[in-house]
């Protein structure tokens, strides 16, 4: 009997957890509509991934009254062990990068300052989290006078306009001059990013893009995303590159890390496999 309430007990934990999954997926679509497709391939699926197997798992221990994991061979659960236990490393690793951007202090001078896009709406209006970035790079322009702004950001698959041009309006409508303002909207990743606004910056300065590679440089974007954009700048030739990073709203920190995590991953196979990305030439 009491095995038995022990098996339920489990299986409604399991099912619980599977159903807040599934919810936390929905939670993050609704706060943040694309387009169908747009909405149809997010990363967020993957918390409705996690919580449908996890639905499976607690269906399995109650018909059967022992776990999934149990029914599997030795060798597969030594195998499964192992990449776990790698993975997982992996992981805490990243996060410890992540976690330790190189920053600058809001009152510390810069040459340039890259405002990095983060998406846009399928009403062609900028997500929170993006706006944001534009409020975190306004105030530091705002006290910088000097310093000349990039934003960047092109028309992602599947959404209605370019970004950057809607960067640059909400800078305006904080105050700063249209003129302090040159707007990428090129860009369909970070590495684009990066590159597309040394070259603008070299084409509105007249300095070569070696020159422009060792100004020091300001990229301001999500705290979560910055020291992947920083490490990708390094690789490119940014010799001096500092970050301001802004927040996101708490329910979607957990996902946002997740998502960079695997997002550093990804980086890390890419410059071990490739090489890539290469430095800017110039």
């Amino acid at each position: 009997m009491a095995v038995c309430k022990q098996v339920f007990m489990i299986s409604i934990v399991l099912f619980i957890f599977g159903f807040l999954c599934i919810f936390y997926d929905f939670a993050l679509i609704v706060t943040n509509p694309g387009t169908f497709l747009d909405n149809l391939t997010s990363f967020s699926h993957i918390w409705t991934v996690i919580g449908c197997y996890h639905i499976f798992l607690g269906i399995y221990r109650k018909k059967t009254g022992h776990s999934f994991w149990t029914s599997w061979k030795k060798w597969v659960q030594i195998v499964v062990s192992a990449f776990l236990i790698v993975a997982a490393a992996f992981s805490i690793v990243s996060l410890i990068f992540i976690l330790n951007p190189k920053t600058i202090k809001n009152d510390e001078s810069c040459d340039y300052l890259i405002l990095l896009g983060g998406g846009i709406d399928k009403n062609g209006n900028l997500p929170k989290p993006v706006l944001n970035r534009v409020e975190t790079a306004a105030s530091y322009l705002q006290n910088h006078s000097e310093t000349i702004c990039v934003v960047t950001g092109g028309t992602l698959k599947w959404l209605p306009v370019a970004e950057a041009p809607q960067l640059k309006k909400e800078l305006v409508q904080r105050g700063i001059s249209p003129e302090r303002i040159l707007v990428e909207d090129k860009a369909l990743d970070t590495i684009q990013n990066f590159q597309f606004s040394c070259d603008l910056l070299s084409e509105f300065t007249g300095k070569t893009k070696r020159e422009i590679l060792d100004s020091r440089i300001i990229v301001v974007t999500n705290n979560f995303h910055l020291r992947r954009a920083q490490r990708l700048a390094k690789r490119m030739g940014f010799s001096d590159i500092y970050g301001l990073g802004s927040g996101c709203a708490p329910f979607r920190v957990l996902h946002n890390y997740l998502r960079e995590i695997l997002a550093y991953l990804k980086l890390d196979l890419r410059i071990l496999l490739t090489g890539k990305p290469d430095k800017i030439v110039g």
